[in-house]
């Protein structure tokens, strides 16, 4: 059954592809001095079958002529911010007099409005006020030919270029840069859902004092695949399970229950200026890593990076079902049976 929603999937990018580019002329063009400004389209992120997503911007490299649109159709939870780096999205600012983690002002808030004319510089989208809403973000390039980059400073490694050419200078036709970005979206995914089929086989890992469970996925440059593996996981009571997102994975995760969604952000208001925001109850650390949880225990690890690993030791027998807080569809079981 999933092998055929994994096809389908796929089909229905390539199938994409194929339709925009039946909608303009696929030849490269320069500007003519008549020609009117022309409209680009870049994908900000893309997602596939088996909650495989994409952290990167397709088509990732981009030219256009100055006086073109561009505009990214952001699939998720993506800023866009011309800058020559990333920066941190959360840091730790003082509220009431003490320290307190929060997101950065400055990925946050927008510092242009979308269809403006960007004429080089830093400018950001801002976040999006409703992750689960399509967004659109647009800016005309109004600057002289070169490169410039942007990031999306919530996925670091997650970078897109603009080259503006002089006008008497040839660039891809908008579909033609619209099937490459589709081609290179449909070849993440495929690396994403191969991931997924393998992890899905692979057979439960333990540990000398329980059970292994694998947050997300690696190996697959900027696709990540945001389910836990094994799904299922038995022990005894007295045993513990340890959750580990691979080092060369590229997202975050949760280890959390109850379900806490649509809480990442707990604003502050501030007279006279933008809300202080503050981390939200559904990323923010309630428990312990080694933590002991009984049967009507709840926990959540909060965020934990690639690299790092979570533990719960669990006392008593029954089934404790799990969340990860920020990617909706990820979640996992863990089976105590009595002990020995």
């Amino acid at each position: 059954m999933f092998s055929r929603s994994v096809k389908v999937g796929l089909v229905g990018v390539l199938a994409l592809s194929a339709f925009v580019g039946g909608l303009f002329s696929s030849r490269s063009v320069a500007r003519a001095q008549d020609m009117q400004p022309q409209s680009f389209f870049v994908q900000a992120g893309g997602l596939g079958p088996g909650n495989v997503e994409v952290l990167a911007f397709a088509p990732q490299s981009l030219q256009v002529h100055r006086g073109d649109t561009v505009t990214w159709a952001i699939n998720s939870f993506h800023n866009i911010r011309f800058a020559d780096g990333p920066t941190d999205m959360v840091i730790m600012g003082e509220v009431n007099g003490q320290l307190v983690p929060q997101f950065n002002p400055a990925v946050a808030f927008p510092t242009i409005e979308s269809g403006a004319v960007y004429s080089g510089g830093e400018a950001n989208s801002g976040l999006p006020a409703d992750p689960a809403a399509p967004k659109t973000f647009s800016l005309v390039m109004n600057m002289e030919p070169g490169t410039y980059s942007y990031v999306c400073d919530i996925h670091p490694g997650m970078v897109g270029l603009i080259t503006v050419v002089a006008d008497d200078q040839p660039v891809p036709a908008p579909a033609e840069a619209a099937v490459q970005g589709a081609t290179e979206l449909l070849g993440a995914i495929g690396a994403g859902t191969e991931a997924l089929l393998q992890l899905e086989a692979a057979p439960p890992a333990s540990t000398a004092d329980g059970a292994a469970v694998q947050a997300g996925n690696g190996g697959t440059g900027r696709t990540t695949v945001n389910q836990f593996f094994p799904f299922s996981t038995t022990i005894k009571a007295g045993e513990s399970v340890t959750w580990t997102i691979p080092a060369d994975s590229v997202e975050p995760h949760t280890v959390s229950w109850p379900a806490v969604r649509g809480q990442d952000v707990a604003p502050i208001l501030v007279e006279g200026g933008p809300p202080i925001l503050t981390m939200g109850p559904s990323i923010l650390p309630m428990t312990e890593s080694g933590t002991t949880v009984g049967a009507d225990g709840s926990f959540s690890s909060g965020l934990f990076n690639p690299g790092q690993s979570f533990t719960l030791t669990f006392s008593e027998p029954g089934t404790y079902n799990y969340v990860c807080n920020i990617h909706p569809g990820m979640s996992g079981t863990i089976v105590v049976e009595p002990g020995a």
